[in-house]
């Protein structure tokens, strides 16, 4: 009888391999064979999956958006105060090692997007997404705290703070710490709600 193969479990396992190889080697180590070899398959196992480079890094994206969005989703919901939407907030900054994996290999696709047309639909749809995120997270801070305030201007700031931050934060760790990214978010969020 032939071997049934879960390909979802497979899938994920190729995810977890992928963020293991980012933070080691950064987003220039992602390879079908990097990975392969992480994952403890050959390079003809993973092409099973992915028959080019390009459709790894597809995949690559595709995965961070599946493990961000529920995750931030849930925490957002879930918050009924202040505290409860910085967190939320904070899983989409680099402030843990598996964090920083995660914003390494989304500013590496995002940029690569620009000159890979088979990047750009995802990354397009990752950043719409992720822009949706920001509008939920001004309506419901100011469902919780009563504060009125532009919340359309208000969105379109708290995405772009939270970017130059998931950027600097990724790129120089040494000089933006988490504890300063945290302290950014709650100056911003403080200063959005005390009128």
């Amino acid at each position: 009888m032939p071997k049934t193969v879960d390909h979802e479990a497979r899938r994920v396992e190729i995810a977890e391999a992928l963020m293991r190889v980012v933070r080691r080697d950064g987003y220039a180590g992602i390879s079908v064979r990097n990975v392969a070899t992480e994952a403890g398959w050959s390079a003809g196992a993973m092409r099973y999956y992915f028959a080019s480079q390009a459709e790894l890094l597809s995949f690559a994206l595709l995965a961070i958006a599946d493990r961000m969005g529920p995750r931030i989703d849930a925490l957002l919901t879930a918050a009924t105060d202040l505290h409860g939407i910085e967190a939320a907030l904070a899983e989409t900054l680099p402030i843990t090692e598996e964090l920083r994996a995660e914003s390494e290999v989304w500013l590496g696709l995002v940029a690569a997007s620009r000159t890979d047309r088979t990047l750009r639909p995802l990354a397009e749809r990752a950043h719409t997404a992720l822009r949706g995120f920001y509008v939920e997270t001004v309506r419901r801070l100011a469902e919780v705290t009563g504060a009125d305030f532009d919340q359309e201007a208000e969105s379109v700031r708290l995405h772009a703070l939270i970017d130059g931050l998931a950027i600097q934060g990724t790129l120089y760790p040494d000089q933006l710490t988490p504890d300063t990214m945290r302290a950014v978010v709650r100056r911003h969020l403080t200063s959005l709600t005390s009128g």
